[in-house]
C-alpha cells in the first residue's frame, strides 16, 4: 500500500518512525515546504525521541532509508501535486491546519485514490471524522476521505463511550493539558492574540480547544452535554485530560476503575486504552501508542454522581499510532482504481 505524507511536522516524523518496520505500509513521498536537508536531520535526530536508528541517505530526487527510497517535494496545495505519477493510494494531510472538502477533493482529482486528514476539518465541512474506540461502527470505510479528529477527543472519546453504557452520561467538562508546539512561542514576541504569544517554557498558557465539538460528533449522544478548555505547559510531550463527569447511575472510584479494567480487555477498547495504578508522570508516556491511558491513581469520586479521571497521551506518537490503524481500515474499505 503506497502512502504518501503532505507536512513534514511532528506527525508525519512520528508517522514514518512507526511504519519503518511494516511491511503492508510503503512511504513513497514526502512533501513539505521546508528544506529537505532540514527535515532529513528532524528526522534523524530527534530532541524527544532520540536518534533515529536507520541509514538515511540524501539523493537527487529525497533520500533512502534503510535502502528505501522515498521521493520528496516542496508541493503545499493540492493544485502543486500530481499523486497519481506517485501511485499514491493513500493521502496522509499532516500539516496541522484545517481542511476543507473543496481543498481534499481537488487531492483525489490529482491522483491520490483516498486521504486521511491528521487534524480536525473546518467547522460545518461535510468531513467524517472517526476516532477509534468511539465511532468504529457508523464510520463507512469505503468513502475515500476521513478526518482522525484531534489528539484530545482521540484520549477521552472511548472512555465517555464506556462510562454511558455503563452508568449513563448527564455532562461532562475536560481540560486538556498539552505540552507546547511549535505553534507556541520561545520568547515573548508580538502577534496575533496575547496569551499565545508568551514564552511556552515558562508559562502556563490557558487556551481554547474544539476538542469537544469533535467528540460531540462522534459521540451524538454527548451533544450540548460537554464542554472543554486547554492548558499549554512547560514541557515538550507528554499531556492529560482532566475529565469530570456527572453520571445516572452511581458509582464509587473502585467502579469507575473496575468497569475500565473489564472494557479494554476486549475491542475495540483494548487497541487504543489502557490504564495504569503506577504514579507515573507526563514523561513516563512518552512514546506509548495508546490514544489514552486512565491514571487508576487519580480516579475519584466527588460524589456517588459525580467523578474525576485523568487521561494520560503522548499527543503525538499515540496519534500517529491511530493514522496506522485507520490506513489499514481505509484499505479493508478499498482503494478505487
Amino acid at each position: 500500500m503506497n502512502i504518501s505524507i503532505l507536512g513534514f511536522g511532528r506527525i508525519g516524523r512520528d508517522l514514518l518512525r512507526q511504519t519503518l518496520d511494516n511491511d503492508s505500509i510503503n512511504i513513497v513521498s514526502i512533501s513539505d515546504i521546508a528544506d529537505k536537508e532540514n527535515l532529513i536531520y528532524l528526522l534523524k535526530y530527534d530532541t524527544i525521541y532520540g536518534k533515529l536508528d536507520a541509514d538515511i541517505q540524501i539523493t537527487d530526487t529525497g533520500f533512502t532509508i534503510n535502502g528505501k527510497n522515498i521521493i520528496f517535494n516542496n508541493w503545499k496545495n493540492a493544485s502543486d501535486a500530481s499523486w497519481n505519477e506517485l501511485k499514491t493510494d493513500i493521502l496522509i494531510v499532516s500539516t496541522g491546519k484545517q481542511q476543507n472538502i473543496e481543498e481534499v477533493n481537488e487531492h483525489i482529482t490529482k491522483g491520490c485514490k483516498k486521504v486521511l486528514i491528521a487534524s480536525t476539518p473546518e467547522t460545518g465541512s461535510d468531513i467524517q471524522i472517526y476516532v477509534p474506540g468511539a465511532n468504529d461502527s457508523e464510520v463507512d470505510f469505503t468513502k475515500n476521505i476521513i478526518s482522525l479528529g484531534s489528539n484530545t477527543a482521540n484520549a477521552v472519546s472511548p472512555l465517555l463511550k464506556i462510562i454511558n453504557e455503563v452508568y449513563g452520561l448527564k455532562r461532562a467538562f475536560l481540560t486538556t493539558v498539552h505540552g507546547y508546539s511549535n505553534s507556541n512561542r520561545l520568547a515573548d514576541v508580538a502577534g496575533e492574540g496575547f496569551r499565545l504569544n508568551r514564552a511556552a517554557g515558562e508559562n502556563i498558557i490557558p487556551g481554547i480547544t474544539k476538542s469537544s465539538e469533535v467528540i460531540e460528533t462522534v459521540l451524538p449522544f454527548i451533544k450540548n452535554k460537554i464542554a472543554s478548555s486547554s492548558m499549554t505547559v512547560p514541557v515538550p510531550d507528554g499531556s492529560t485530560v482532566d475529565l469530570t463527569i456527572d453520571i445516572e447511575k452511581e458509582a464509587n472510584s473502585q467502579d469507575i476503575n473496575t468497569t475500565i479494567q473489564n472494557a479494554i480487555k476486549n475491542p475495540p477498547y483494548n487497541k487504543v486504552l489502557d490504564i495504569t495504578f503506577d504514579p507515573i508522570v507526563s514523561s513516563d508516556v512518552v512514546g506509548n501508542s495508546h490514544s489514552g491511558i486512565i491514571d487508576g491513581l487519580a480516579t475519584m469520586e466527588i460524589n456517588k454522581n459525580k467523578i474525576k479521571v485523568l487521561v494520560w497521551f503522548d499527543n503525538g506518537w499515540g496519534y500517529s499510532a491511530r493514522i496506522i490503524d485507520t490506513i489499514n481500515k481505509l484499505s479493508e474499505g478499498g482503494l478505487n482504481e
